[in-house]
This record gives structure tokens, sequence and C-alpha cells, in this order.
């Protein structure tokens, strides 16, 4: 191998790893460090065992195994080798094993002190997947707990080392040069935004016959523009130009075809940013950015994760021009106006702040962690994200009210499929026949780009008859020793097992009808279905595949099936939750209720209750409130204050420990604090005269209480005998009107909370209306009074203004009371 950048960081390295185990190396395009590196590490002293090296991408990862294995002068798959979903090639003489993030995370689940492992590689670690923060988690965790010889090394082209350096405060940062060549940069926009895909067809075939040398990588969103613009350029038949594809649903074989030169043929390969970063395209001297990508969004309201077109970041950006400049000069044309460039983000969204955390909330109670924070993340994920995860598991049986995993569960995670398909698969496993079926669904359900044609999840049971869902098929029920024909299982499919088996994978997604074609479903949110389907027509559907629209709150359904309400009775009895719901009737003017048996949000049975018990009047009267809000409470001036009050008291006096009395929390919380009180309630105008005031100031001990009129108090005496009301705000202020001859004497403004927290004064004129506003009273004396003075003295002659007020006694007096 030639000299390459990252050879002479080499000395360096191999001391870091003498005295350290945790090392981050930013090392630009180019430089060696994903080949190189690696490479000359399994000849290092320093490296005891085998080295494993995460790549986030499959081509990536049987490219650069390929191309080290002819390095070291070996067979792929005897000391270098490779693993990714589905393929591998290793032996037991394998000493560098490259592999892909989930199958790392596996590996460390099924061993967690990774034994014979001697050193663990992330590269491109800038690009954030959820699958590397997971895999770098479970790492750090079995390195400090484990296996403290266990030797951690990140790499990235562009790396921001403060993300890291919490993380990680004591590893070895080091840099090294990049060896690209230059590479000129054009802006070529579309004079129509909405027609970028035929100028970028334009713009490919002006290259070709303009003369210009080398092959050609062009950037596209996804594998939709991918296939069509394929089509437009085998369709002109150009001449000795070759078009290939590169995404991440092709084939192997294709995808490392793209990867071998073509010395009779111009190459034009079209790719998504699977091409970004870790490969090396020979002979690419032209790149053409369309500027754009498929962002995957999680919305947890409706649990669909969206794939919507995006601008890329200007560090993608970088990556996708560096391309061209891997082996010679090149040239970036940029589909995008120059001066757009910079307002686009500097850097991506990292996956964990915007993705469906199922898969990972699962990874993390098998590990044995209740919440993500006790796992060592780069980023915690939001707080929604995480609630809907772990609300899932807990419908799908795998973990129990505390997050602690469920035997059920760890059988799932086991399967090493998605936790939905794990729960259809397990819940049968009695039934070969179910079962059989249940290995057709997975199959079908793991597939990737399906057509959305037909919404009767039934109608694609024959993709398991051949290609890659066949193979998938035979897989599942290989493994479950099921040796019933596939053409026998699909014929002998029928809609009430689809729709059962659907369900116990998609609990949260069973839907009733509310009118033709649409539906809610039990997580909440609305779908439709084409009201010409069959499906359209049935009380209840269970639904896999959701795809959200633009301008529309509800989702259109996909590869679903008729659920037959029987089964809530018998085989789905376990999502069932019995609730009281109630409502205030006008016509006989009491609370009425009724006993409703739910899945989520939808009713599927209910009864009336005639009688209610001196509880279920309570718990009707609560449900009232919860539906309605706090306001059909007497939630007055006295009890918004108090509530204002205790959050600035859990700010400046935390010693205290008080109570939540936030309007969330006591609305998520009534049963708590307001059932004891409503035992003799059985009316609206009743249920409005409780004092909730005094309610909520019982829920503070005897100590609380003083320490909140002492420190935060209703009042502030002045020396004229008036008692000042304070207003506490909810931007977390403390405001005191107070006429200002009443303020007279006050060297500065108040202060509250041991004088941590200063009250803005809001000074009135002698008639009570506004003429000043501060929170420096010192100052307001020095300076803006001599102008209030001025104005006010000619309005207010008989009122005091004197001329030196931080030294005038205060009064409620007119000056002739005074003097009289």
């Amino acid at each position: 191998m030639n000299t390459l950048p990252i050879h002479s960081l080499f000395p360096q390295l191999q001391s870091s790893l003498t005295r350290n185990n945790q090392l981050v190396i930013q090392s630009p395009t180019g430089s060696g460090k994903s080949t190189a590196l690696p490479l000359a590490m399994m000849d290092w002293p320093q490296v005891n065992g085998k080295i494993l090296m995460l790549e986030p991408r499959r081509v990536a990862t049987r490219s650069i195994a390929k191309f080290i294995a002819q390095q070291r002068g070996t067979e792929l798959g005897d000391e270098v080798g490779y693993r990714v979903r589905g393929d591998k090639k290793v032996s037991v003489n394998t000493r560098l094993e490259i592999v892909t993030e989930g199958i790392l995370s596996r590996m460390i689940q099924n061993d967690p002190e990774l034994t014979g492992i001697g050193m663990i590689i992330f590269d491109e670690v800038h690009e954030r997947h959820l699958t590397t923060d997971l895999g770098l988690a479970l790492a750090l965790e079995v390195q400090q707990s484990l296996r403290d010889d266990l030797k951690l090394v990140l790499m990235s082209a562009t790396l921001c080392f403060d993300d890291l350096k919490a993380l990680l405060p004591t590893a070895d940062y080091l840099e090294s040069e990049g060896r690209s060549f230059p590479v000129s940069i054009e802006y070529s926009p579309s004079k129509d935004p909405k027609a970028w895909l035929s100028h970028t067809e334009r713009t490919i075939r002006s290259l070709i016959t303009n003369n210009s040398q080398g092959d050609i990588l062009v950037f596209l969103p996804g594998k939709g523009e991918i296939l069509k613009l394929e089509q437009e350029l085998n369709a002109y038949n150009i001449k000795d130009v070759c078009v290939l594809t590169l995404y991440g649903e092709l084939g192997h074989q294709a995808q490392d075809a793209v990867l071998k030169p073509n010395l009779n043929q111009r190459k034009v390969i079209l790719s998504t940013n699977i091409a970004e970063s870790s490969l090396t395209i020979d002979g690419i001297k032209w790149v053409i950015d369309s500027g754009l990508k498929r962002h995957a969004s999680y919305n947890p309201k409706t649990g669909v994760t969206r794939l919507s077109l995006k601008p890329i970041s200007q560090s993608s950006a970088t990556q996708r021009s560096g391309r061209a400049g891997r082996t010679a000069e090149g040239h970036c044309i940029r589909l995008w106006r120059q001066e757009d460039h910079q307002r686009r983000v500097s850097t991506d969204t990292p996956e964990i702040a915007d993705s469906d955390l199922l898969s990972m909330a699962h990874h993390c109670s098998y590990w044995g962690s209740r919440q993500f924070d006790e796992l060592p993340l780069l980023t915690q994920p939001p707080a929604v994200h995480q609630q809907k995860a772990w609300e899932l598991l807990q419908s799908l049986e795998f973990v129990d009210d505390s997050h602690k995993i469920t035997t059920l569960g760890k059988r799932a995670f086991e399967l090493g499929t998605e936790p939905r398909l794990a729960h259809m698969l397990l819940k049968v496993e009695s039934n070969p026949q179910q079962l059989g079926l249940a290995c057709l669904l997975t199959a079908v359900l793991e597939a990737r780009g399906l057509p959305r044609k037909s919404c009767d999840i039934q109608h694609y049971l024959n993709l398991c008859l051949k290609g890659s869902v066949g193979q998938q098929a035979k897989s599942w029920l290989k493994r479950f020793n099921i040796t019933l024909p596939i053409t026998d299982l699909i014929h002998n499919a029928d809609w009430q097992t689809i729709g059962l088996l659907l369900a116990y994978a998609f609990p949260d997604r069973i839907a009733k009808s509310r009118s033709a074609g649409r539906f809610l479903m039990a997580n909440g949110s609305g779908v439709i279905i084409d009201e010409q389907d069959p499906l359209a027509q049935h009380t209840y559907v269970v639904i896999a595949d959701l795809q959200e629209m633009d301008g529309k709150s509800d989702a259109r359904g996909f590869l679903a099936a008729q659920c037959c309400p029987d089964l809530f009775e018998h085989e789905l009895n376990y999502l069932l939750q019995t609730h009281t719901h109630s409502d205030w009737d006008k016509s006989s003017g009491r609370f009425i209720a009724e006993q409703q048996q739910r899945i989520g949000r939808i009713v599927v049975a209910k009864q009336k209750l005639n009688q209610l018990t001196s509880k279920q009047q309570s718990d009707a009267i609560v449900s009232y409130v919860h539906q309605q809000g706090l306001t059909v409470l007497s939630w007055n001036d006295n009890t918004i204050q108090l509530q204002q009050r205790l959050l600035l008291a859990e700010q400046y006096l935390p010693q205290l420990e008080w109570p939540d009395i936030s309007s969330e929390w006591l609305s998520h919380h009534l049963s708590l604090w307001l059932t004891p009180y409503l035992s003799n309630i059985t009316n609206l105008k009743q249920l409005s005269q409780i004092d909730t005031y005094q309610i909520l100031w019982s829920l503070l001990n005897w100590e609380q209480q003083t320490a909140l009129d002492q420190h935060l108090p209703t009042r502030w005496p002045l020396v004229t005998g008036t008692k000042a009301p304070l207003t506490y705000t909810n931007e977390g202020r403390v405001l005191m009107s107070v006429r200002l001859q009443e303020a007279l004497g006050l060297a500065e403004s108040p202060k509250l909370a041991n004088h941590q927290l200063t009250v803005t004064m809001e000074l009135l004129s002698p008639a009570r209306r506004p003429i000043a506003v501060t929170a420096d009273l010192a100052s307001f004396w020095q300076g803006p009074y001599n102008e209030v003075k001025k104005e006010m003295r000619g309005k207010y002659p008989k009122h005091l203004w004197p001329d030196d007020p931080q030294n005038t006694q205060a009064t409620k007096l007119t000056k002739k009371k005074l003097n009289g």
C-alpha cells in the first residue's frame, strides 16, 4: 500500500494505545483511516485479540474487507472477514472482522464480555446513526464494568471533538491530515425547483456530450428517483456509457459491480447518500449533487416514521463533493444556488433525536437498563419518544411496569427481528399452521421497498414464493422447524388468522371505523383506507404500514387486514382496559357514567351505569374533570398564584423538596388530590365551589407553608402601613404595584427568597395608573424618576414629588395633609 497521511500518525497512535484504551481520531477523506489503519493494527503489539470494526453501510463493509484482505494477501474470510445481516465471510482465523451497526449491538448483547475481542473501531462516528450510538454506549458499558482492557477507537472524517469530550473525557484525541485532490465547485440551480430531477438528467447528458473526462457520481434522494432517472438515461442509448445504480436495497452483487473498474465504458453512477463516506470508487472525477435526501422523521403521536424530501447539510455537501477528489482532481456541480448554501444547517440531526425507539428500548431492557439515561449515550433521545417506546413494549408484554424485561421479552429479543414481529411469532409458536403464516407475514413485513398498491396484506403473500422475500420466508420457516409448503400456507390463509397475527404485532394500530374509509386507531390517531377497498367497509381493521400525507391529519393505511371483534373477548383480551366514562347530563342535572372496554383509545364494548356507588360517582367526576380540564373547578387567581409561587420555590428553595402542583401534574393525578373532596359532590355547581386553593395548600407540610409565606409572600409590608400585593407571573417575575409616593425612601427594589429574586416595581400615579416599571429602583431614582417628576408635578400638584426620593419619607398623604 502506498504511503498515506494516516501513516504519519502511527507512532502517536501506538503510544496512545499503550497508555489509554480510548482513542478518538479525526482524519479527513482519503487519509487511509478506514483501510490502512486497521490493516496495520492487526500487527501492533498494543492490540491483543480480534479487532471488530463497525461500518455504517453494508456496501462499505464488504468493499473495505475485500480491499484489506487483498492488501494482506489472504482470502476474504480468512484473516480479514465481514458480517452483515444475511451475509458473512468469517472463519476461526479471522483477526479483523468488519460489521454493520446492528450486528455489533447483537454481538455485545450475546457475549457481554466480548470474549477474544481486543479492540472495537467505530468508523464514521459523525454520521450519528441510532445503532452507532447504541453500539458505542454498550461498548462503553462493557469497558467500564467487565473489560477494562478493551480498546475503543472512534474515527471520522468530520468530527466535532466537543460533542465527544463530555462522554469520553479521558480519551486521547488525535488529528491527521487528509489526502484529497482539489475539487472545483459549480452551482447550477434549476429554474423550476419542482423540476429538479429533469434538471439533473439534463446536467448529466450535458457533461457526457461536452467531451468531459472521467466517471460521474450522481447523488439522489432515494431509490424512486434513481430508478426513474436510470430509465430516462438508458432510453437515450448513449454510446460508451454505462448507467449503474447504488442504494441500500440493491443486492450485494449489484452493489459490488459499481466498485469494479470499467475500462471500456464511462460510468454514470446514480446513488443515494450510501456513497457519501468510506467508499472509494475509482475513476470518479465528476459529482453531480441534487442537494436532497430522504429524511426519516418519527411522529410519536401516530407512531409513523415519515420519509420526506429535505435539503442536505453543509457537512454532507462537503462529503459528497469530496468523492470527486479521491484519486485525482475533480469537479462538483451542486444543483442549488450558492447563496442558499450558507442557509443550510451545518450538520445533520442525530438519528436518536428523531427516531422510533422501540427496538432501542428492547435492547435497553435486555441489557438490564430500565431507562435510556442509564446508558452512556452521546445524546439522550426526546422524552416523549422514550415514553412511547416503553408503552408499546409493555403492550407487547416484553417489559413490566418498571421496564424490567419479561421472559417473553428475552425470547423475543433473541429472535433477532423487530419487536413487533417477534411478538407475533411467539404468540402462535404452539400452532404450526398459524406460526407458518406468521413466518410468511414476517418475511413480507421485513422486506424493504414494497409497492403500496393494495391495502390488503393477503395480496402480498405470493411474494413469499420467490426472490429475497421467498428466501427470508424459508429462513424463518426453517428456524421454527415448519415443514408445511409455502404454497399450502398461502392457500389456507384466512382473514381471521391474518387479522389476529397483525394485531399481535401492531396492537396500537387496531382501528375502529368512524365513517366509510375513516378509522380511529388505538393510539388515538386517524387513518384512511380507500373507500373502494373492501377493507374500508369493515368495523375493525389492523394496519401494519402507514403513510403520512402532506396537509392531512390522518395517515393512509396499507398492508392491513380485517380484525374480528370476537378476538377482543378471547385471544386479544389481554389488551382490554376498563374505563369509567362520565359526562354531565343537562336533562337530568346530574353526572351519568358508563363502563367502557377499550383497546387504547378505541371503545370495543360499553355498559351504562344506572346506580353509581360512591367510588363510581367520584371516578365519574374525576373522568369528567380530566376530559374538560381544570377550568371546570374554581381555578381562581389565588390558586394560580400558589402554583406560580411553588414553581419559584422549587428554583430558589430546592432543599425543601416541594410538591409538584403544576397543571400538568394535577391533570394526570386527579385521583390523588381531588377524589378525597368529592364524596358529597353531585352536580356542576357544587363542583365549581370546591376550594382548590385550600386543597393545594394542604399538599404542603407545615415547614413548607411557613417557608413559602416567609420567602415568597403574597404581600409586602410598606412603611406606610400598606401591604402591597405581589403578583407572580408566568415568566418567573414578581410584580409589586404601588403608588410612587409609598415607595419613597426605598433605596433599592425588594428582594425575595433569601435575596435571590428581585421584585419588579410597577410604580403608580396617585390615580393608580402605571407610570414606570423597574427592577432596579436605585437606578430609577437616579435617572428616569426626574422625567416622571416633571410630567407628574403638573398633573398631580397636590402630591409629593421630591427632588431626593431616596431620602424622603414614604407617605399616603397629600402635601396639604402632610403639612397640616
